[in-house]
């Protein structure tokens, strides 16, 4: 993996500090809506949603404490320029205007990142019911093979040996159907 740039740094942190449950989706409007309950240090402190109307993603049912100290916690991540956020949403170089202006971390960009959180989890639990998901060092995508998790410890770990083996002399960082066991 590359370098990070500031948004991704602010990313990281933001995903070290807060945490997601109970993903939902729909059809609105504009697309698709989408919600998710926020967490930090294990307690509700509101929800992310994105309405489907076209605007941005919204943090709703937080209490002013709560919205404060989130503001707070934003306002001590780096700045960022707008490319390295393109880049980080679409894998490309953004070439409008404002490339380089420097943006500071809003409530929408945040509720975003967690809103997006929570979709790619719903999306590799799904994945995970069917398929045996990896995630290999040094390689941006994930590794899906055609094969199940197993129920049983032994079996698993007879299985993560196995593929740990075949992929060699590339390294497995996570065994992604683990947190869904």
């Amino acid at each position: 993996m590359g370098k990070l740039n500031n948004y991704l740094k602010g990313k990281k942190e933001i995903l070290k500090t807060f945490s997601v449950k109970g993903y939902k989706s729909w059809t609105a409007r504009e697309g698709f809506g989408a919600s998710t309950t926020l967490y930090k240090d294990g307690k509700k402190i509101g929800k992310c949603i994105d309405y489907g109307n076209g605007g941005e993603v919204a943090l709703i049912e937080i209490t002013l404490k709560n919205e404060s100290s989130v503001k707070s916690f934003l306002d001590t991540l780096p700045k960022y320029k707008f490319n390295d956020y393109w880049k980080g949403q679409y894998d490309e170089e953004w070439d409008g205007l404002g490339k380089s202006k420097l943006e500071s971390w809003r409530i929408h960009t945040f509720a975003h990142v967690m809103l997006e959180e929570a979709e790619e989890e719903a999306q590799l639990k799904k994945l995970c019911k069917t398929k045996l998901v990896v995630r290999v060092e040094g390689q941006k995508n994930l590794g899906v093979f055609e094969a199940e998790w197993p129920k049983g410890t032994s079996d698993q770990l007879m299985l993560m040996s196995r593929l740990t083996k075949q992929l060699q002399p590339k390294v497995i960082t996570e065994f992604i159907n683990k947190r869904f066991a």
